[in-house]
């Protein structure tokens, strides 16, 4: 997790102006606190994956948009998320590897867009500092080279693997 003057970046505990501004750019819906409930299968990292394999036994909706990531005052982060829904009830099945049973995430405005066609991360630096961080972070994300859904679904580990205290990083270095 990125870590900003001793501040680790973390789910909001409240909805301030800067997240309420910051949401408004990505979403014309209000974004909504969701659990975290995670099946024992369920992959680190496969979010889309997971609640498509959910849907296949439960039935339910597919939400794609973003899980929110904030440094009080400093510094925002969006990153591409997908949620389950069952009538008005909201899900996340994909756990934290940080162990946060909680997300704020903003339903994306634009629901024609694929999963797969909305950027990795959206971000805001409040400070200068974050700002430049910010810069860093995006040339950073420029040459990452992302697993395909298979290849991630065959690494990451699951919820109960995860429960027994296995740790795998978000972001594998792969050699291209």
């Amino acid at each position: 997790m990125l870590n900003l003057d001793g501040k680790s970046l973390t789910t909001p505990t409240k909805i301030d102006s800067h997240i309420s501004s910051f949401c408004r750019r990505l979403s014309s819906t209000a974004p909504e606190f969701v659990d975290v409930l995670s099946e024992p299968w369920c992959r680190q990292s496969c979010c889309e994956i997971n609640v498509d394999k959910y849907i296949e036994e439960h039935g339910g909706d597919k939400i794609i948009g973003y899980k929110v990531w904030y440094l009080r005052n400093k510094f925002i982060e969006a990153e591409r998320h997908v949620i389950y829904k069952s009538g008005d009830s909201y899900r996340d099945l994909t756990f934290n590897t940080d162990g946060e049973e909680i997300i704020l995430f903003v339903p994306d405005s634009n629901p024609s867009q694929g999963y797969d066609d909305r950027p990795l991360k959206i971000r805001k630096g409040i400070t200068q500092k974050a700002r430049y961080l910010v810069k860093a972070m995006e040339l950073q994300d420029a040459s990452t080279v992302q697993m395909s859904n298979e290849e991630s679904w065959n690494t990451m580990p699951t919820y109960e693997d995860w429960l027994k205290g296995k740790r795998v990083p978000n972001l594998i270095p792969t050699i291209g």
